[in-house]
């Protein structure tokens, strides 16, 4: 590994996590977590509303959102995937609809939003990446509703279903980030 000025580079990426960046974390955790709940309702208004491409564009970014935020807060490698994980969990404990399913989708939609800022090097933490990450997480999703929830349609269907979560992505990741930095103020 190449050193630089400060440390290896791997240190660099990976430094560790201060008690703020925990507590950060925990009120991401709590925020999307209720939100992700409250979204069980924004996808059902969505359904009735236009079908399941309208609830995708309303409600799956909603659904991505802890990813993004976590990251826009903390900035440190693993920050989105904790995100969303966290989130996941907080929703799973207040229960919703999806159950333990949660778990599932929050620990791999934090590992697709993960890889929106790992492919930026861990340097650029700024709203296109957040949109990236919330767009990264679309076909995840659409992916585990065919799995578990056996959201299967024809190939076409399906590939309109994951464009609209992936709109949907970009969407509030963006958003998610510019409601972070404007906390941070």
């Amino acid at each position: 590994m190449a050193a630089t000025g400060t440390g290896t580079r791997a240190a660099l990426y990976f430094r560790r996590y201060t008690a703020i960046d925990l507590a950060m974390l925990g009120v991401v955790a709590a925020v999307s977590g209720v939100v992700f709940a409250l979204t069980w309702n924004v996808y059902e208004f969505g359904k009735a509303i236009g079908g399941p491409v309208i609830a995708r564009i309303v409600s799956y970014g909603l659904w991505f959102i802890g990813a993004p935020l976590g990251a826009a807060l903390v900035r440190k490698p693993g920050a989105a995937f904790l995100g969303e994980t966290l989130g996941a969990f907080v929703e799973t404990i207040i229960p919703t609809l999806g159950g333990w399913t949660n778990l599932v989708y929050g620990a791999l939609q934090g590992l697709a939003s993960e890889a929106a800022y790992a492919l930026f090097h861990y340097r650029k933490w700024g709203t296109p990446q957040a949109a990236l990450a919330g767009a990264f997480a679309g076909p995840v999703a659409v992916a585990l509703d065919a799995v578990l929830f056996a959201e299967i349609a024809p190939p076409p269907v399906i590939t309109i279903w994951a464009i609209a979560a992936t709109i949907s992505g970009a969407i509030y990741g963006a958003a998610a980030h510019l409601a972070a930095t404007t906390i941070k103020r």
